[in-house]
């Protein structure tokens, strides 16, 4: 198969290595959804949220796969963007492009507003709403102001909170390993599988953001063999991570079905005192890490797009000195402070997770388009076993859950329908646009 669409990525500088891109990955996605999402998932199913677990990580997995075959023919930075726009057209593009973007801003102002509730442990006043809108909006603004200096800075600064993050995070599953106490797995699914749907839907918050690591290509050495390897790394490590978590949560905290902060007091029981502040010092760092994270990446959404002229050329414009894009950091920042002094952090990161599937599904659907399309010309870059298997099982268990989680909830579809619509008024500008333009 030969690569549908490459480019240099404009004077993006192409700075992050194979273990960047991992950091990158790994604080993208181990954030605050395993720290805090036990609790309701346990209040839904008691042990059995251990496969609720699973099978998110399985949908995630295989997500991610479909993302490593597409990816790995591509070097522009932009993700599923990218991939819609070669495979579907324009339009489709463009409206995977918007949505990412929309997720992108979404995201960064629920991790905002995540990191204050977990700061509020050892800084009680940071809960008083005016208080948390301001540190919020502080760690966002510092953020940015680390970011428009390269992504070589910021990558830096991702790594470094990547290898904090996993320290008490091993801490707890090794000492908590020894203390598990069986009887608490019995019943293991009191109210039976009924719910498996919704706490799939609410526990794979904890594994989304690992597309992220895609959207960068511009600035990775070697993506197309990058990509895939960083892809697989990262998965494995979340999954072993995760299921280990929440077997400690469950074997040693009797209470664990509806605590807020259930990663924290489990910890305490199995640790003491003083090995629960370390932990929940250690979720303030994941938090953090992932903020840093979210500032890196989110702005390269919004400049792939201005990049192919389906933002205003301004945002596509790279600093010279630092090789960042600053007007569309400056832009992400923006949208998503106004966010994040507008919504909650329950309310944002609900609607982020959905909005998410308009992402996955093209992307998989995309890994079977350009199959067929090149099937005749040689391949490259990494393929999926099984021919179109892995691509097809993964778009049934996604509609799947959007099925379920709209009978739950039909709101959480509707926001998602809005951001389609409001797409295509902003596609049409676009395009005038680009005729303007080209005529002038």
């Amino acid at each position: 198969m030969s690569t549908p669409t490459t480019g240099k990525g404009a004077a993006l500088k192409r700075s992050l290595t194979l273990p960047d891109v991992v950091a990158l990955g790994i604080n993208g996605v181990i954030g605050q959804g395993i720290f805090l999402l036990p609790g309701f998932a346990a209040a839904l199913m008691g042990p059995a949220s251990l496969t609720a677990l699973g099978l998110a990580g399985l949908l995630s997995c295989l997500i991610a796969l479909c993302f490593a075959e597409v990816g790995s023919h591509f070097d522009k930075t932009g993700g599923a963007y990218v991939y819609a726009r070669e495979a579907f057209g324009e339009f489709v593009g463009f409206e995977v492009g918007w949505l990412t973007c929309c997720v992108a801003v979404i995201a960064w102002a629920a991790l905002a507003n995540g990191f204050t509730e977990v700061l509020a442990h050892f800084v009680p006043a940071v809960a008083e709403p005016t208080t948390q809108k301001v540190v919020a909006v502080s760690l966002m603004t510092v953020l940015m102001g680390v970011n428009l200096f390269g992504a070589r800075i910021g990558a830096s600064v991702s790594t470094f909170f990547s290898v904090a993050k996993l320290i008490p995070l091993i801490l707890f599953i090794g000492v908590g390993a020894f203390h598990l106490q069986g009887a608490l797995f019995e019943p293991f699914a009191p109210q039976g599988y009924g719910s498996l749907a919704d706490a799939t839907l609410v526990l794979l918050y904890a594994y989304v953001g690992f597309e992220t690591l895609v959207v960068p290509a511009g600035e990775m050495k070697d993506p197309q063999k990058n990509v895939p390897i960083a892809l697989m790394t990262v998965m494995a490590v979340v999954t072993v991570v995760y299921m280990a978590v929440l077997t400690v949560s469950i074997g040693t905290l009797p209470e664990l079905a509806g605590h807020q902060n259930p990663v924290a007091a489990a910890s305490g029981n199995v640790l003491g005192a003083v090995g629960g502040t370390i932990v929940a010092a250690g979720i303030c760092v994941s938090v953090f890490g992932t903020n840093a994270g979210s500032a890196l990446v989110s702005p390269r959404r919004f400049y792939a797009l201005a990049e192919r002229g389906d933002l205003p050329k301004i945002f596509a414009r790279i600093d010279p000195d630092s090789g960042s894009p600053r007007p569309a950091i400056v832009l992400t920042w923006a949208l998503a402070v106004v966010l994040a002094l507008t919504g909650s952090f329950k309310e944002l990161a609900v609607l982020g997770v959905v909005a998410r599937f308009l992402q996955y599904i093209p992307t998989c659907l995309a890994a079977i388009v350009f199959r067929h399309r090149y099937r005749n010309q040689p391949r490259h870059g990494f393929t999926l076993p099984f021919g179109p298997v892995i691509p097809l099982a993964t778009i049934a268990l996604c509609v799947w859950l959007l099925v379920e989680s709209y009978a739950s909830n039909p709101e959480r579809l509707h926001w998602g329908g809005l951001a389609v619509l409001i797409g295509v008024p902003l596609y049409a500008l676009s395009r005038w646009n680009r005729r303007r333009a080209a005529a002038g």
